[in-house]
């Protein structure tokens, strides 16, 4: 295999875009495809750090996202009333986090990386999808939505946890899921009359917990956590299925949900792990939320999808572009963190959703504790501030 060889990577999202761009710089000639007409604009807000910040700076990229900036300047638990308990300024979470931290959406990394990927000469192809996967003897014959077909010499699925590659590939996702008992769901007000000031907000009751972030002084983002069994629902429905859940929720949880007006259904998925025993078959590699999706639980979902694409592309420069030895040499590296960041997170679900015997007095003192300025710095070392590549080269 060359240098040269074309590459196809099934998703225009932060796994598949940064592999993109790493295989670029190998020479290699990547094709990403994407289902969507365009860059998602859904999803919600996260922390950046850890991991992902680690490969950002190895990319360069982290200029560009310390020029992203919303008006959070603390992190702030409020009651039914929406009294304020527990406020933690977001400068004293960065230093404890060495300075290696922004708050940003997940649509926001995906324009950085798509800018970059674009300007590195990557080819994307939107609205298109891989129908199907064959093995030849020199690569991988790709068929997409158009009948059209073409040959390359690896395939990845980057295309999240209902990969469409990994069905391909290696089967129903039901055999590879872990459902944890809960969904998420979040959304996108362009103008609101909620005055939550220069604050995330996070407001909880038993079985359901919401957050809010101002994006300026008109639009905010808000995301929604429940408990619920799991359940089918079309796009349409998804709206008024929240609203159902979240009916007679305190402070503006629940008006906040009536003032959604938009016309494009709410993003909503369940908090569902990808567990493999494998990540790779033959020329066709997962990575991301695609082979190890841990949940927002973990709140590291992004770090890990950064790390993946960065170590196979790392070891395919190391093995010359033999895909055997780097996918084995890929999978050896990062699963044993995921399968214990996806451990972690599983625990933590009777934590970060209250339930019906949690005690409020309680869990509002051990918020306090843990996002003082002692222990915050403890807490980060067990959520990922460490890089999974620390210790790689």
């Amino acid at each position: 295999m060359t240098r040269n060889s074309s590459v196809l990577i099934s998703g225009a999202g932060i796994a598949g875009l940064t592999l993109a761009i790493l295989l670029k710089e190998q020479d290699y000639e990547p094709l990403v495809v994407e289902r969507n007409k365009m860059l998602r604009a859904e999803g919600y807000m996260m922390d950046f750090f850890g991991s992902g910040w680690d490969v950002a700076g190895r990319m360069g990229l982290t200029e560009a996202l310390r020029a992203i900036h919303y008006p959070i300047d603390a992190l702030q638990f409020v009651d039914r009333d929406g009294k304020i308990y527990a406020s933690v300024p977001i400068a004293r979470i960065s230093q404890a986090l060495g300075g290696k931290y922004v708050y940003l959406r997940r649509s926001d990394l995906e324009h950085i990386l798509y800018d970059r990927a674009r300007a590195a000469g990557v080819a994307v192809r939107f609205g298109s999808v891989v129908t199907a996967l064959r093995e030849t003897a020199n690569g991988v014959r790709a068929t997409f939505v158009d009948g059209a077909a073409a040959d390359f010499a690896m395939v990845f699925g980057a295309d999240g946890v209902h990969s469409g590659v990994r069905r391909l590939m290696f089967g129903e996702q039901s055999q590879f899921e872990r459902f944890l008992g809960g969904y998420v769901a979040a959304f996108h007000l362009k103008r609101h009359k909620f005055d939550v000031g220069r604050a995330l907000k996070l407001y909880e009751e038993p079985d359901r917990v919401a957050a809010f972030y101002p994006l300026d002084y008109q639009r905010m983002d808000a995301t929604y956590v429940f408990r619920h069994d799991e359940i089918q629902l079309l796009p349409e429905d998804r709206l008024s299925f929240v609203r159902k859940e979240f009916k007679g929720a305190g402070w503006i949880t629940e008006a906040m949900l009536k003032a959604y007006r938009a016309n494009e259904p709410i993003y909503f998925d369940s908090l569902t792990q990808i567990a493999m025993p494998h990540w790779h078959q033959g020329r066709v590699a997962l990575v991301g939320d695609a082979c190890g999706c841990l949940t927002l639980l973990a709140g590291q979902g992004s770090h890990m999808a950064m790390a993946g694409a960065y170590v196979i592309a790392r070891e395919l420069e190391r093995h010359e572009g033999d895909y055997a030895a780097a996918f084995a040499a890929y999978e050896a590296t990062l699963k044993p963190a995921v399968t214990k960041r996806q451990k972690d997170a599983a625990a933590m679900v009777n934590y970060f959703i209250p339930t019906e015997r949690s005690r409020p007095w309680l869990r509002r003192l051990t918020i306090k504790l843990m996002f003082s300025p002692l222990v915050l710095p403890l807490m980060f070392r067990w959520f990922g501030a460490r890089s999974v590549l620390a210790d790689y080269a």
